[in-house]
This record gives structure tokens, C-alpha cells and sequence, in this order.
């Protein structure tokens, strides 16, 4: 019996270090930077798609989530201002921020306290603690170590995406211009509202 309630005390101490883990993990970051990779798999859970980049993040509200391969695409947004940037197709277009809501980048610019409904504490694999948005049951965080290890959702075509994070620091100096748009001149400028 004291084997099976010392089982019991160290399952929900885990549990409440565990749901403390996101909050603390996105309450504490003023910068943030990281490598990814993001795979896409059907309905059927058969790859399709694979890409890689990096992400910077700085507080109040500007990031990069820069594409480098296959192809290189930038989603910008800075001074309000959120931008999609296809450099294979020289196009860049403004989008509103409102696009943000159901991505994963919203709970970036948001810190805990700001939100409503904080992600809960669903389950641990393979030694990574899963958080799930109650707006949605389609995006979760993965933290190991407490830090933010993956991402995982489920677009509008049954999609499911995977984007696993390398080499992230927490509140790096990031150099002054990284979130500066630069464009060159024959780039096609499209404001989508």
C-alpha cells in the first residue's frame, strides 16, 4: 500500500510539474531561436512533404519563420505587419494578423497570461510531454526537458504536420535587422485585404 500511494504522490507531482511546463516555458522567453524541420503526412499517415528552416522570435510580436529547403519561403511579421515571401516567385504578400489565430505562431506572440485557455497536459511518449489547445484538438506541443521540442497539427485536409526543433536558444541577442523586410526590386507586392 505505501509502495502504491508513494506510485501515486510522484504520478501527480509529475503531473503538476508537467502542466506547469508550457506556462513557464512561453511566460519566460523574451527571444527565441531555433532550426526546425516540418514533415507532412496524409490522411493515412504517409509522408509527403518535408521542409526545413529556422524561426526567431523577439517580444511583442515580431518573428520569422524563414523556409530554406526545398523551397525558400519567409513568413515575416513586424511592426504589425505580417508578410508571406516566395523568393522562387519574387512575390511577397501582406496578409492580415488575424491569420495567426489557429497557427501555432499565436501562442508565441501571446504570453500565458494573456490567454484564455492554456493548453493542458494530455500525455508523455518517448520522453516528451504533449499539451493540447482546448480551442482546438488539432495543435499540440511537444516539451522535452522543458523546452519546447515539437509541434504537431492538423490542417484543413487531414493533413498532419510535424515540426521537430534543433539548436534552440532561449533569449539570444538577435541582431537589430533581423526582422527587417528586404525585397528586391522586381519583387510582386500583393496586400491580400
Amino acid at each position: 500500500m505505501i509502495n502504491f500511494l508513494g506510485a501515486l504522490a510522484l504520478f501527480f507531482s509529475s503531473m503538476a510539474i508537467a502542466n506547469n511546463e508550457f506556462e513557464a516555458f512561453f511566460g519566460s522567453l523574451e527571444t527565441l531561436s531555433a532550426n526546425f524541420t516540418q514533415q507532412t503526412y496524409n490522411d493515412v499517415n504517409a509522408p509527403i512533404d518535408e521542409t526545413s528552416g529556422y524561426l526567431r522570435f523577439e517580444r511583442p510580436a515580431s518573428f520569422i519563420w524563414q523556409t530554406n529547403s526545398p523551397i525558400e519561403q519567409t513568413l515575416l511579421l513586424h511592426n504589425k505587419e505580417l508578410w508571406l515571401v516566395d523568393t522562387e516567385l519574387e512575390q511577397a504578400s501582406q496578409r492580415p494578423i488575424s491569420e495567426l489565430e489557429n497557427t501555432p505562431l499565436y501562442w508565441l506572440i501571446n504570453r500565458p497570461e494573456q490567454l484564455k485557455k492554456l493548453p493542458k497536459y494530455t500525455h508523455s511518449k518517448h520522453g516528451v510531454n504533449w499539451y493540447q489547445t482546448q480551442q482546438s484538438d488539432q495543435l499540440s506541443f511537444g516539451f522535452r526537458n522543458s523546452s519546447l521540442y515539437a509541434l504537431h497539427l492538423t490542417n484543413t485536409l487531414g493533413q498532419n504536420i510535424q515540426v521537430v526543433f534543433s539548436e534552440m536558444a532561449l533569449n539570444p541577442s538577435l541582431e537589430q535587422n533581423t526582422f527587417v523586410l528586404n525585397l528586391a526590386n522586381d519583387f510582386d507586392i500583393i496586400r491580400s485585404f
